[in-house]
């Protein structure tokens, strides 16, 4: 857990020092780390699924992706058939036993102390930052549990984007991001399509390809302008001019 004391040593590569840190078992191939070769980067958290394996199939992308556990995330990853390849936290979630399972399995492991000033969430992210900078990140398993968490997970997404990192939060039928300038999303027509600032204000805000646009409007943060516009074009153009947005684009249920 993040507990607000500063008991960490933070390590010139911007990592939380690991105690205990097992062996780190680099898998090579022609000198190079077989991970650099793969284009995405599955962080899971403790949170619950929201679909079937079938369902994450097309998101998790197995061939394609390097798998980082936050703590009980590698619980998660279980359900879904995978192995993390790296396993991050204070492990106040996964028992003795199944940390020498995921030893056993060639798993990297990196312990931290359970009273720090992160949450596995976030170290998880700061371990991709170093290690991993330049790849698509995505996090699943944010819903579910306490809501604290729940809200600091979807926040990971500005934490992403003030370090540089391309993060996005999926889960079966959802998608979560930031939009800071201009995005376009396409085949999505039918979606509901939610936007949250961050920022106090929000301003130049356009919206084209739903039933509700917008040209060069606010959206304020206390006010709930932006929730369940819905695409009814094959794509959908957002631009801002000052400010930061959560978006959610969903998957209506079809009745």
């Amino acid at each position: 857990m993040a507990s607000g004391r500063n008991i960490i040593t933070p390590e010139v590569s911007r990592l939380a020092k690991p105690i205990c840190p097992y062996r780190w078992i680099h898998i090579l191939q022609s000198g190079k780390e077989i991970f650099m070769e793969k284009n995405q980067l599955i962080i899971a958290l403790n949170g619950q699924l929201q679909g079937t394996i079938a369902d994450y199939k097309p998101i998790i992308k197995k061939e394609d992706s390097i798998f980082i556990a936050a703590d009980g995330g590698a619980l998660l990853l279980e359900k879904l058939g995978v192995i993390p390849d790296i396993l991050v936290g204070d492990f106040d979630s996964i028992t003795g036993k199944k940390l020498t399972y995921y030893r056993k399995k060639n798993v990297k492991i990196v312990q931290y102390p359970v009273e720090k000033d992160e949450t596995d969430g976030e170290l998880a992210l700061k371990y991709s930052l170093v290690k991993y900078p330049g790849k698509n990140i995505i996090i699943i398993g944010t819903q579910g549990g306490r809501l604290d968490q729940q809200l600091a997970n979807i926040l990971l997404l500005e934490y992403g984007y003030y370090h540089g990192l391309k993060v996005l939060i999926k889960e079966p039928g959802l998608e979560m991001g930031l939009i800071v300038k201009k995005v376009i999303f396409n085949n999505c027509e039918g979606e509901s399509l939610s936007l949250i600032p961050l920022s106090k204000v929000v301003s130049g805000v356009t919206i084209k390809g739903c039933k509700y646009e917008l040209k060069n409007e606010q959206l304020f943060r206390y006010k709930t302008r932006g929730i369940s516009n819905l695409v009814i074009e094959k794509s959908a153009e957002l631009s801002i001019k000052e400010g930061i947005v959560i978006y959610l684009k969903q998957t209506l249920d079809k009745k």
